[in-house]
């Protein structure tokens, strides 16, 4: 008997020994190896309209309670992931979708990096002929944000849903009459559409350089010259679009306003439909619908 409490008193003894010598990197030196907060799992959540299929790719950027960058991590819609920071009082995420296909430049955040510094850039191409600059259409962006406080309690997990939202605009314009304008049935042709802004920043706010894009059509059935749906940033506050018409080169006429004096305006996350018609008297209209739902203009409107 005497035996067997003297072992279990070493065995305690041994046990303590090594919780102490476990625990004393945690109290004396490396904080680093204490877990002073929670463990968080978050999901990048689309709306239910839109197809997970959607987002290509996701990058999550996540910052400490004074904004600075702790991690950039590749994230999978169908899959949480797990956030742990130890000694972090507070987290803010910001998730971008679609940023790796090239069509825009993300801004090269490094670990300390200040939220400030996050933008996302429309790509620069060449000049055009107004002396404006031509940009690359941006990818079908999304993004989202959440702020979390993380609490002292050790060992208690959270789960949590992290929305992103279309950060884009669609267009696509529809020209009648375009042989009547040109005097020619023959041609190359061309729009430029200017100008939008350049970039967009993590706080979700549009500025930067002026953008314009270059794109084409072709002709229908219908002897309209049909530019399909293509994507862009919104304008600067209180501007409107302006729609440039080329043949080989030369400018044939631009388009500034609807036919109620209103400026052409995109919206984000839906499509713009232009119908540019100079059969007769000049018109200008504009539908806006649903993203990707193209409108079927009459005939005659």
């Amino acid at each position: 008997m005497e035996f067997n409490s003297k072992y279990r008193i070493i065995t305690c003894q041994l046990f303590l020994l090594l919780m102490l010598l476990l625990l004393s990197g945690c109290i004396y030196d490396d904080l680093s190896k204490c877990f002073r907060g929670r463990v968080l799992s978050l999901n990048v959540t689309l709306p239910g309209d839109i197809p997970g299929s959607a987002l290509q790719n996701i990058s999550l950027y996540v910052f400490d309670e004074n904004d600075l960058l702790l991690d950039i991590l590749a994230v999978d819609v169908s899959e949480p992931v797990e956030l742990n920071y130890p000694g972090v009082t507070g987290l803010h995420c910001v998730a971008w979708c679609n940023v790796g296909g090239g069509e825009v430049t993300m801004s090269p955040l490094e670990k300390g990096d200040t939220f400030s510094q996050g933008m996302v850039s429309l790509k620069r191409l060449t000049d055009v002929r107004s002396g404006g600059t031509l940009y690359r259409s941006p990818s079908d962006l999304f993004s989202g944000r959440l702020k979390l406080a993380v609490g002292a309690s050790s060992g208690v997990e959270g789960s949590y849903r992290l929305y992103v939202g279309r950060m884009v605009a669609s267009m696509n314009v529809t020209i009648r009459g375009l042989q009547g304008l040109s005097g020619s049935s023959g041609g190359d042709y061309s729009l430029v559409v200017r100008e939008t802004t350049g970039s967009i920043d993590f706080g979700g706010i549009y500025g930067g350089d002026r953008a314009s894009y270059s794109v084409r059509g072709s002709m229908n059935g219908r002897k309209e010259y049909v530019v399909p749906s293509f994507r862009l940033f919104p304008v600067f506050e209180g501007e409107g679009l302006i729609i440039d018409i080329y043949r080989d080169g030369s400018l044939l006429r631009s388009v500034t306003l609807e036919d109620d004096g209103s400026p052409i305006v995109p919206e984000v996350g839906t499509t713009l439909n232009v119908l540019l018609n100079f059969e007769g008297h000049v018109s200008v209209s504009v539908a806006v619908t649903k993203w990707n739902v193209v409108h079927i203009w009459k005939e005659y409107d």
